[in-house]
């Protein structure tokens, strides 16, 4: 069957449910170390503003399909990145605009990733890294499904966690590639060629094509594919890295030591960029929070951005701060001292985003609500404002656009929701630098919001709270965008904007012919009019590209002619021989019909500049990659490992020192031990020589006898006739 006649809504089968449980992807340190907060499982009344509307802004006043809980977001840019917006809400002919911080991307949107440039893109805990000349489209993006097309370039994946019956798809135009396990991927596409290489640097995955025969590839395993029924132009073998490669493990290597993780879900997007920009406390209340660093004086919560229409939340808060994703869409914010903190809560293992979590006051319009007033120094100036301000931990938050109760309820993870008590009162709503205030015209147009308005007590007194379904201004509906026609580093081929089938209409895996419809190809989800006018758009780019170049060769050929260069054959004018002209008409090839071709000489040296000028780049994006790298703020992470290598070092210290003292006693034990032996045979010698001297004396020769003495002896009766002497006699002898 012709494979642009098979429908688009039988692509592929679900990806078969992951061996593993399905809370593998988050860690145990990121499930124990949230403590339960006592705030957050109490019964929060809802206010009058916060009911539930039936109907949503704008044109998505129909809808009755709860929103995704997922978002992507883009976190980071090297070089030039282009944004496109394809959601319901964007104009005729939306035109590409350079790539916000903080802009929540959602299916239909599409990158663009210029020549020599690189970007980063995550959703939830899923990474996807693209290189240069890069085209990304966000195709389907809901709790279940991340479908991404790749038109052309070079993508990475680190896929962290595939909970069950989720899918994660990458279609390219010749083929479809699902993951089936968590691990670390690669695809480059070239589509001049029709081709695309498949790396499995870890983990597993299928590729798809038209015959619906799946062709596994497995760890360290890659394969290159020709059109759509898979031919392989290289066989499965060991894959080989290169710098981009190495820089998207770099980033991995970065990111499994986030301290952040130890306190969220890695589900949370936006929280790779905590580490960086704060630190993390314990706080007996709240549990883990985490407050800010370098906030200027007076800052507070959702007081530096803007407001965007984005479906099909509606508005949405998009802050400056690098780190101002996380904190303003999931969990609150509170106060500890005069510090503002953010306090996640017990967050699900699949939170849900949401847009902002604030309550509004104080909007003009059907007169339910007061007017704040601010006027002088920073504030929005007298006349009709808006205001809002963070909802704190334990205040729920009822979006002012169509959610489910099974919606609402994830959305506010561990807050009961009383519907049947209403209030008027919450914690931030009169506190003076809590509260930030526009002019209502300006939160229309979404201008930036530069620091809190001066609001008055007595405004706050008075204002009441608003009803996000009836006091907040419309969308802006199709309002076009000011960009341009093409994406900044480079236009995008033929084969990207052309509006080629590519791969997707075709036979879906594993079905019977039977079973597919006869039908138009739909894979890259765009009607006729989004087609003829990106035709249009890519014809007069075409056009403006072919005069540039006409133009350029003009002016080459014209200063070949009149600047001859050493070296560089000159072709010859009319009437005149190849020696009048400089060198042999053997220099310059000839197509068959004789026509003059390109100077070889020339392009030779033409070919030697671009190698030098791409190993000067290679050179320049080194020394860039090391100066960021130099200046890169040691992060948390960082500085715990370093305090650890520090503790390590200090404990093996320690145990050097300890045996160095066990040493040494033993010598002293084994030098005592020594002596005493030592003491012992000393001991014993003398006493054989006492023993031998005995011995000598006594075969000795007798002396002779004197009288008196016997036998060396004094007899008995030697002193008996000698006469006695007084006692005054004894005491005169001397002594």
């Amino acid at each position: 069957m012709p494979f642009e006649k098979l429908p688009q809504r039988h692509l592929f089968p679900s990806a078969p449910a992951p061996a593993r449980p399905p809370l593998a992807g988050l860690s145990t340190l990121a499930l124990t170390g949230l403590m339960p907060l006592s705030l957050l499982f109490c019964s929060v009344p809802t206010a009058a503003w916060a009911q539930a509307p039936q109907v949503m802004q704008g044109s998505a006043q129909s809808q009755t399909v709860d929103p995704p809980g997922r978002v992507a977001w883009l976190d980071l840019v090297e070089g030039a990145v282009s944004f496109e917006s394809g959601g319901p809400d964007a104009a005729a002919g939306n035109q590409w605009t350079t790539a916000q911080p903080n802009r929540p991307i959602t299916g239909g949107d599409r990158l663009w990733t210029g020549r020599n440039a690189r970007s980063e893109l995550h959703i939830g805990s899923t990474a996807v890294r693209m290189g240069g000349d890069t085209r990304l489209d966000l195709a389907q993006l809901d709790d279940d499904t991340t479908s991404l097309r790749l038109p052309q370039g070079t993508i990475n994946l680190r896929v962290r966690a595939l909970f069950e019956g989720q899918r994660l798809e990458v279609r390219t135009p010749n083929l479809a590639f699902v993951v089936q396990q968590p691990g670390d991927y690669r695809l480059d596409v070239n589509p001049s060629a029709n081709t695309t290489r498949v790396v499995v640097l870890s983990g597993a995955g299928q590729v798809y094509g038209d015959s619906g025969v799946p062709f596994a590839l497995g760890d360290r395993q890659q394969s290159s594919f020709t059109g759509t029924q898979l031919a392989q132009v290289m066989l499965p073998g060991a894959t080989i890295a290169d710098t981009f490669d190495a820089w998207a493990s770099e980033r991995n290597r970065l990111e499994d030591q986030s301290v952040s993780a130890r306190y969220v879900p890695r589900e949370v997007t936006g929280y790779q960029q905590l580490d960086a920009y704060g630190d993390w406390r314990e706080d007996p209340s709240y549990g883990a929070v985490w407050f800010p660093r370098a906030v200027p004086s007076g800052w507070a919560p959702y007081s530096a951005g803007r407001w965007d229409w984005i479906s099909p939340w509606g508005w949405t808060w998009i802050d400056n701060a690098p780190w101002g994703f996380a904190p303003f869409h999931y969990g609150r914010w509170t106060q500890i001292g005069p510090r503002w903190a953010w306090a996640p809560g017990r967050l699900a293992p699949r939170p849900v985003y949401a847009p902002a979590l604030v309550g509004f006051i104080g909007a003009s319009g059907n007169g339910a609500s007061w007017n704040i007033t601010a006027g002088g120094g920073r504030g929005p100036g007298p006349g009709p404002a808006l205001g809002w301000f963070p909802l704190a931990p334990g205040e729920a938050f009822r979006p002012h656009y169509y959610g489910s109760p099974r919606y609402v309820s994830r959305l506010n993870n561990n807050i009961v929701i009383n519907n049947n008590v209403s209030i008027n009162s919450y914690r931030f709503q009169r506190m003076p630098g809590a509260v930030t205030a526009i002019r209502t015209e300006d939160f229309r147009r979404g201008r930036p919001v530069m620091g809190s308005g001066i609001v008055s007590a007595e405004d706050l007194r008075r204002a009441q709270l608003v009803d996000g379904n009836r006091g907040l201004p419309q969308g802006p509906g199709t309002q076009a965008s000011a960009g341009n026609p093409r994406p900044q580093g480079g236009l995008l081929p033929p084969a990207v904007n052309a509006g080629s089938t590519g791969f997707g209409g075709g036979r879906d895996p594993g079905r019977n012919d039977r079973e597919q419809l006869t039908g138009r190809n739909n894979f890259n989800d765009f009607n006729d009019r989004d087609q003829a006018e990106r035709r249009a758009r890519l014809e007069q780019a075409q056009r403006q590209q072919r005069q540039q170049q006409q133009q350029q060769q003009q002016q080459h050929e014209l200063q070949r002619i009149q600047s001859p260069q050493p070296g560089f054959a000159v072709m010859p004018s009319a009437g005149s021989s190849p020696q009048e002209n400089g060198p042999s008409d053997s220099r310059v090839n000839r197509d068959r019909n004789g026509r003059p071709g390109f100077d070889l000489p020339q392009w030779q040296n033409q070919r030697q500049l671009q190698l030098q000028n791409e190993q000067l780049r290679r050179q320049l994006d080194a020394q860039r990659r090391l100066e960021i790298q130099r200046r890169e703020p040691e992060s948390i992470g960082q500085q715990a490992l370093r305090e650890a290598a520090q503790r390590d070092e200090a404990a093996r210290r320690g145990q050097m020192l300890q045996q160095q003292k066990d040493q040494a006693a033993q010598r002293a034990r084994e030098q005592a031990t020594q002596g005493q032996a030592r003491q012992a045979q000393e001991q014993q010698r003398q006493q054989m020589q006492r023993a031998a001297q005995s011995g000598a004396l006594q075969r000795q020769p007798r002396p002779q006898e004197s009288p008196g003495v016997q036998g060396g002896r004094a007899r008995p009766d030697a002193g008996m006739n000698r006469p006695q002497r007084s006692d005054g006699e004894q005491r005169r002898q001397p002594p």
